[in-house]
Order: C-alpha cells, then structure tokens, then sequence
C-alpha cells in the first residue's frame, strides 16, 4: 500500500506539473517543454512549431507535398534549485485525510510547494530575460540607455511594432496578430501608466494572465521582476512571439523526497529541479537598452 508520505510527494509532483506554467511571465514567449529523467550538464531537444513554404502557383497539378519544417533547438540543461522544508505531524494528517479527494490533496499540497513553484519559475524567467543578447531587433541610444518619458515608452512599442512587421523584406514576416507580447520591469509600467490613451486592465487575457495589464500598438503587454538589468538602473524589456521566441527544458517534477530526521517527529521533504535555456529565433526576439528612474512630483 502507498505511505502517506508518499502520496503527499506524488501530490507535490503533480502540484509543480499543474501549476509551474501559470507562474511564469517571461517563459509565455518560449517553447517550454517538461523533460523526464534529465541529469545536470544533459543537452535536450525541443521542438520549436513548425512552418510551411509557400510558392507561386500558375495553375495545373500541385508538385509533391513538402514535409512541414520542424525547428528542433538544442538546450543544455546547466542550471538547478533545491528545496529542504519539514511538516508538522498536524499538517501531515490535514494531507492524509484528503486521500480520498485526489484533486483537493494537489491544491493542498500546492499550498505547501507554492513558494518553492514561485521561485523555481522565476529562476527559468530570469536566465530567460538574459538571453536579451541574442534579440535580432536592438535598440539604444547611441549606446547609452534611452531615458524614458510617456512619449518615448510609446514609440518603442510602435517602433517594434514596424520592425516585427517588417520581417526579412521577402513576405516572410515576425508579427502574428495576437500573439505579440512584451514583456517589460515595474518601472517602465510606471511611464505607460502616465499615457491617458492607454486604457489598462486589471484583469488579464485568461491565457496570459500572470503580469497582464493591458495592450498597445498590437502587443500584449507583461510586467516581470525577472527582467535583465545588468547595469544599475538599465533594463532590456523584451519583444516576441508567444511561444515562439525562445526555449526551454525543465524537469518534469522536483524530485522529491521524505526522511524523518534523527531526534524529529517532523517528515522532511527535499528535492530539485533542473532547467536550462535557448534563444533560438533571435529573427522573433527584440530589447531595447533603457533607463525608467522613478519619481513622483506633487
């Protein structure tokens, strides 16, 4: 028969599968996948959506059908977090009398994880938001950072906008009408906030939810803390497409375990989890190099 404990550790697992995707922000413009049995140092495959090609057509017999192409990206598994936290006896009976209600044990272990799925999610966002070096759209200040004002905040987004549109100038372009997000820190959610034609939601898309608060010149607009700020009050906001910019790896669950301690009552829980990164369509990937200092005149 199955311990309790380990019930209460296949809860954890199905907690971290069920609710790590809700977490991130930055991670809503990659092709994360969920890879089993991976080992610190392992390079994985993800599978990026594929495309087709379009040709002239002059009537007649279409010629054979092309496989459609498969972008496969190669992601180096090279970073991890652990957790060690103990249960009460009173919390351990709490999870043991909701065996029977499967689902209500996942919440309730949720509750137990949360923080741990919260921090094991903004650790993949940020070593997302530092792949900022690989963006094919780039744009600065001679170098410097751009100061923002409500004007400016604006334009870089029009300005995105027509370089997405743009695309590679032979009809193949970035922008896919929806699915445009940018993701940017608090302090430049400051500046827009300032904008009377920015109408922000306190509800987000249901998709998008996490960080939502509203949309501009076509792109669903994300605020994150895990946005790179390499320099001192420099940030790198960044442009692309949901779930196709960038790519990840992520264990499938925190590879957890129980031990009572010598001299303890207490079960204690340990485990990690292991993750890595990739920026494969740089071509769909845009920053801008920007300074957003705060202050509030009376």
């Amino acid at each position: 028969m199955t311990s309790t404990k380990q019930m209460i550790v296949s809860a954890f697992s199905t907690a971290f599968k069920k609710y790590f995707y809700n977490e991130l922000v930055v991670g809503k413009l990659a092709h994360s996948e969920m890879k089993d049995n991976i080992n610190k140092g392992d390079e994985v495959d993800i599978t990026m959506p594929g495309m087709v090609r379009l040709f002239d057509y002059d009537g007649g017999d279409l010629p054979t059908a092309e496989t459609a192409t498969i972008s496969t990206c190669k992601v180096k598994i090279d970073r991890g977090k652990a957790f060690h936290f103990e249960l009460s006896e009173v919390e351990e009976k709490m999870l043991e009398k909701s065996q029977g209600e499967p689902a209500k044990m996942v919440d309730l272990a949720k509750d137990y994880t949360e923080d741990a799925i919260k921090q094991f999610a903004a650790a993949v966002d940020a070593s997302y938001a530092n792949l900022y070096t690989r963006a094919g759209h780039y744009l600065d200040d001679g170098g410097k950072a751009i100061t923002l004002t409500p004007e400016i905040a604006k334009d870089i987004f029009a300005y995105m906008q027509a370089k997405f549109q743009r695309g590679d100038g032979k009809g193949h372009t970035n922008w896919l009408d929806g699915n445009m997000i940018c993701v940017i820190p608090p302090e430049y959610q400051f500046y827009l906030g300032k904008m009377e034609d920015l109408k922000y939601t306190e509800k987000g898309k249901e998709e998008i939810a996490k960080g939502y608060i509203g949309s501009l010149c076509g792109w669903d607009i994300l605020v994150s803390n895990n946005i790179a700020q390499p320099e001192s009050g420099v940030f790198y906001p960044m442009f692309g497409v949901k779930d196709k910019t960038l790519a990840g790896g992520v264990s499938s669950n925190l590879n957890t375990v129980f031990y009572t301690p010598e001299k303890n009552f207490n079960t204690c829980y340990k485990g990690y989890g292991l993750f890595g990164v990739g920026a494969p369509r740089a071509d769909m990937l845009g920053t801008v190099k920007i300074s957003a200092p705060l202050s509030v005149k009376a």
